[in-house]
C-alpha cells in the first residue's frame, strides 16, 4: 500500500476531516470498527483511523506494518532517527512519541527491538493529526 504522508492533512487518499461515511467509501479492503469513549476506530491491515464521535470526522490516521508511503518522499515505516538526521529533519521526544518541531500534525513511534538504540531503531508507526 502506498500513499504520500502529509503532516496534518492526509495519508494517500485518506484525509483528516472527512466523515466516517466518506472514509468507509474509500476503504477498499476489509476493516474492523470499534467504539471507544470519545472516538470510533477503524482498522485495516496497515492503517488505523480515529473518528471523533462528537464531530463525526477523522481526527487521526496512523500507518504501520507494510505501509510504504513516505513523508517528504524520504521517511516511512522502517526508517530511523539517523535517516531523519541525514536529511536535516529535527525531532523531539516526549515519552515514547517523537514529533517533528518544524512539521506540526505528525508524530511517530519506534519499534522495540533487541539492543535498542534510539538512532537505529526502525520507525514502527507514523501518525498524522
Amino acid at each position: 500500500m502506498y500513499g504520500e504522508i502529509i503532516n496534518g492533512k492526509s495519508v494517500g487518499n485518506y484525509q483528516l476531516g472527512c466523515t466516517i461515511q466518506e472514509l468507509k467509501g474509500k476503504i477498499s479492503e476489509d476493516y474492523t470498527e470499534e467504539s471507544l469513549a470519545n472516538h470510533y476506530t477503524i482498522n485495516t491491515k496497515n492503517i488505523k483511523f480515529w473518528i471523533s464521535k462528537e464531530k463525526n470526522i477523522v481526527t487521526q490516521i496512523m500507518v504501520f506494518g507494510s505501509y510504504n508511503g513516505k513523508f517528504k518522499d524520504s521517511i516511512g515505516i522502517g526508517n530511523t532517527i539517523s535517516d531523519l538526521r541525514k536529511i536535516g529533519i529535527k525531532y523531539s521526544k516526549e515519552d515514547y512519541i517523537y514529533t517533528l518541531p518544524d512539521y506540526s500534525g505528525i508524530c511517530f513511534e519506534l519499534e522495540d527491538i533487541d539492543d535498542w538504540d534510539e538512532y537505529n531503531a526502525p520507525i514502527e508507526s507514523i501518525s498524522i493529526f
